[in-house]
């Protein structure tokens, strides 16, 4: 039975990540929701602990995609001006950022929001 709501849940997970198509708008970025998930679930493999793990596996894989654009691709300026919308913390401030890091910076604001 555990076994198969961890696998609920990774399907859950591949869903959620094929829905924002990171990996065709993001294409140097990691495609690596699945990675993610097995770390929560080595952490948290309980029932109990099922909302934990999918919440947690959401930002991991945020994480992921601002890691790989801060290191790998975005200039100094953009990840500045990405930045600086994190610190406003609003939907408002996804107009001052470039079109690619609008798909991480809502999907960011979605994860807090749900």
């Amino acid at each position: 039975m555990l076994q198969a709501l961890h696998q609920s849940e990774l399907r859950e997970a591949s869903r959620w990540w094929k829905e924002f198509d990171f990996p065709s708008k993001l294409p140097y970025a990691r495609d690596s929701i699945a990675e993610g998930y097995y770390w929560m679930m080595g952490a948290h493999f309980e029932p109990k602990f099922s909302l934990s793990r999918k919440f947690l596996n959401r930002i991991i894989g945020i994480t992921s995609l601002i890691d790989d654009t801060y290191d790998v691709y975005g200039t100094l300026e953009e990840v500045t001006l990405f930045t600086e919308a994190v610190e406003r913390w609003d939907i408002e401030a996804v107009k001052d950022i470039p079109k690619y890091m609008q798909v991480i910076y809502t999907g960011m604001l979605g994860i807090f929001e749900d």
